[in-house]
């Protein structure tokens, strides 16, 4: 029987919800080759503010700041997140009462928010740097990741990591620009502010200031407007270059446009990626633990449990009964089980990537009316997946390049 031409036969639901691109979001976070980009982004950020702590401050530990605010609700026992010195394990952890969303997003811009403490001028200069090499970093390794999860969005293929890696060297100075050209535009602003604080010592020029004040309010305004986009806005900036591949001025134009023109739905999409970031961390969580687990008992069943105990099996370090040959091997099982069990501790990291690039192409439709598939592409830039198609003379498109290679065929 034929389905009469009114009868709704299917129904697509991305049509109705556009912010279920989300969970397709959270599909890429979950690809080996995300993943791994994002331990290979966690290890050179820990290998550089290891350095420069070791350079500036040597064993001297930051405890003025252990005091940090942590971003979290108190729905769960309080305990122990690192970072809070940069002598401590630097880590992620993602917290349901916040999600690996924000817990990542908070942990990035850890270095310079821990600024806002005011610590001594050696710390501010171990943060403030510790900072730049982040930006540095992650404006490669986030950016590849963005890459990846802007071409499966919109066009339903997948980067090669290594061209994924290219792709973000090409707009490495656009993103790093965009924040280096806000963080410098307030700069300036407050500069005016900082001498007026300097001036008030004297009771003359509180007088002054006094009459003026609203001066000092208005630069005031400004200077939250850029901190505010800059502190919120820095990730749509980052997704614009991964999608648009354009220079640092359209990323922070679109950044600030995205945020101060959309902020609810910019709040209602991060509270969507945030619960979905919930669910993609247990479900990365519980097969890690499945993985380890399955493997530690399996093995113990052939070696025995005093066998694995001595080789570390249980946390406790590897025996001295173990000799030399054996304690390499034991380390290599625990450098691989690390490994492992660190594809759950930093998956925030793997997941912030795909959700921000998945909210920019929201934010883009709701505001500049452009589709969720269009992306650009760099020259020559290759990917999995069948070639684009491309217009003919007879007016019959056909995949590019197989115009000449049946010319050459023919001859």
């Amino acid at each position: 029987m034929t389905p009469s031409p009114h009868q709704l036969s299917s129904v697509r639901w991305p049509a109705i919800f556009p912010w279920l691109i989300l969970v397709r979001a959270a599909r890429v976070s979950l690809m080996f080759r995300v993943i791994v980009l994002a331990l290979l982004g966690v290890a050179a950020t820990h290998g550089g503010w290891r350095l420069i702590d070791s350079m500036l401050q040597g064993s001297q530990s930051l405890e003025s700041l252990e005091r940090a605010p942590q971003i979290s609700i108190p729905l769960m026992p309080e305990r122990h997140e690192p970072p809070t010195t940069f002598n401590e394990p630097i880590i992620v952890k993602s917290e349901l009462t916040v999600g690996a969303f924000l817990s990542a997003w908070h942990w990035l811009g850890r270095p310079f928010g821990l600024l806002a403490l005011r610590p001594t001028l050696q710390e501010s200069v171990t943060l403030a740097l510790a900072g730049v090499w982040s930006v540095a970093v992650w404006a490669l390794f986030g950016g590849a990741i963005a890459r990846i999860a802007a071409v499966y969005l919109t066009y339903g293929e997948t980067l090669g990591p290594i061209a994924a890696i290219r792709a973000a060297a090409r707009t490495w100075l656009a993103a790093v620009g965009a924040i280096g050209l806000v963080a410098l535009a307030t700069l300036v602003v407050a500069l005016p502010l900082i001498v007026a604080g300097a001036l008030l010592r004297f009771d003359l020029m509180v007088l002054l200031m006094g009459m003026a004040w609203i001066v000092a309010l208005l630069c005031g305004a400004v200077v939250a407007i850029l901190a505010v986009g800059l502190a919120l806005g820095w990730p749509l900036m980052w997704a614009t270059s991964a999608v648009e591949r354009t220079d640092a001025f359209d990323a922070i134009s679109r950044g600030f446009a995205y945020l101060y023109q959309r902020p609810l739905q910019l709040l209602f999409y991060v509270l969507v990626a945030s619960l979905i970031g919930v669910l993609a961390q247990l479900a990365v969580s519980a097969a890690v633990v499945a993985t380890t687990t399955a493997t530690e008992w399996s093995v113990a069943l052939g070696a025995g449990e005093g066998r694995t105990s001595d080789l570390g099996f249980d946390q406790q370090g590897v025996s001295g009964d173990v000799d030399s040959v054996g304690e390499i091997g034991a380390g290599g099982i625990q450098f691989w089980t690390g490994v492992v069990q660190g594809a759950s501790t930093y998956f925030p990291l793997a997941y912030f990537w795909p959700a921000v690039t998945a909210i920019y192409l929201l934010l883009r439709r709701e505001i500049d009316g452009t589709e969720m598939t269009e992306v650009v592409f760099d020259e020559g830039e290759s990917f999995r997946g069948l070639k684009p198609l491309t217009p003919t003379a007879s007016g019959v498109p056909q995949i590019e390049g197989s115009g000449s290679e049946q010319a050459t065929t023919s001859k």
